[in-house]
């Protein structure tokens, strides 16, 4: 077992075992087990496609007049691990805690993982892939399915590999999207310059300030206001436990999220062993 120290390690595990409430905050490092890739370390989504220019409506929409081939691969390497991916052992462990204490997930990812384990109280502050939204109403239209994702996602790579034209694309695509040149539809998740949703986000602040124990899992902590999260579980007196291979704040666990989850989820409920494994 990799951790940072042993003192770290039975704090976070007695933190847990008697908690009354506990809020799992999730990142992109939680999924990458599930083969979806991470976007901001060293060879990040962010570093083959930069954020100011895919990461935003605006540029996502320049992008598509002007290079519609390089934001067809953007959309494809976003939807297609994704369509793709499975729970892993983490998703699994995280599920299992609410076997034991009342359980929050507030997770930053898009990609339903946490819902397909099993969890059943889930505040996706940045949406979800899966929800299809009317822009001008705001209102959730359509629901997708892994095997929709995968569909839209060999759409794409025909038109990438140019076994269909830009227009067959569209066309083929208003099954899924039924869009205008105003784009009236799209998926329902957060970029760069954009609200978190609403009642979502503040019943996320709420889970945190009243939570016992903020567990951190596979978060760089650096999206804002999403990274207030911590902030506030600490400022109303929780424990923060950070589970990262990375030296960071709180108790720091030293670990990937699919090697110590399922440890420390262990240790805290379905050991007899104080702590020990």
């Amino acid at each position: 077992m990799s951790v940072s120290n042993s003192d770290n390690w039975i704090t976070a595990v007695m933190a847990l075992r008697n908690a009354r409430q506990v809020v799992v905050f999730s990142g992109a490092g939680v999924s990458a087990q599930s083969g979806i890739p991470t976007f901001r370390d060293e060879d990040g989504f962010w570093k083959r496609f930069p954020p100011e220019q895919f990461a935003n409506w605006r540029g996502l929409l320049q992008m598509a007049a002007t290079n519609p081939h390089r934001v067809a691969e953007f959309v494809y390497n976003v939807i297609s691990p994704i369509a793709a991916a499975k729970p892993n052992e983490a998703h699994l462990a995280i599920t299992r805690m609410e076997q034991y204490v009342s359980a929050t997930v507030v997770t930053q990812n898009i990609d339903r993982l946490h819902q397909l384990a099993g969890s059943t109280r889930v505040l996706e502050v940045h949406g979800s892939l899966f929800d299809i939204q009317d822009v001008s109403t705001g209102k959730k239209i359509r629901q997708f399915q892994h095997q929709d994702l995968a569909a839209v996602a060999a759409l794409l790579k025909e038109y990438m590999d140019m076994q269909r034209s830009i227009l067959s694309l569209l066309n083929s695509l208003r099954q899924f999207y039924s869009f205008d040149l105003n784009i009236n539809y799209r998926p329902d998740i957060v970029l760069f310059g954009d609200d978190l949703p609403e009642p979502t986000w503040s019943d996320a602040c709420r889970s945190a300030e009243q939570c016992d124990v903020l567990l951190s899992v596979g978060t760089s902590g650096a999206v804002y206001p999403a990274a207030m999260i911590p902030e506030y579980a600490s400022a109303a007196g929780a424990t923060i436990i950070n589970i990262d291979p990375q030296p960071c704040d709180g108790y720091w666990l030293q670990g990937t999220a699919g090697e110590m989850v399922p440890r420390l989820v262990k240790a805290a409920w379905e050991s007899d062993q104080n702590g020990d494994e």
